[in-house]
């Protein structure tokens, strides 16, 4: 089943600068093998649900191994069962009723 979650991952008390931290959990989602699409305020992931958990568990790995105490995760979930779910036919339907796809 395929589902599209978007998945921010924030250390507290690390500064006000993260790039570092943001660097390393997309080494994370990079070396995890699903397909993504990151934004200023996280990252897409197109995945299923036994790859959600397992793929927090390592971005919060990396932020303990860095020293990070304290980490604040959200995650959202959209799935859907009727048809095939990826964000590329997303955005192709909203583009086409926009008329610029």
């Amino acid at each position: 089943m395929k589902m599209i979650i978007e998945l921010s991952v924030i250390p507290i008390g690390a500064g006000t600068s993260l790039s570092e931290y943001v660097a390393d959990v997309m080494r994370v989602i990079e070396s995890s093998g699903l397909k993504y699409e990151s934004h200023s305020m996280g990252t897409n992931i197109e995945c299923g649900w036994d790859d959600v958990t397992p793929l927090v568990r390592k971005c919060h790995e990396a932020l303990r191994a860095k020293g990070v105490e304290r980490i604040s995760t959200t995650v959202r979930i959209s799935e859907r069962t009727d048809k095939p779910y990826t964000m590329e036919g997303k955005m192709k339907s909203l583009g086409e009723k926009l008329n610029i796809g």
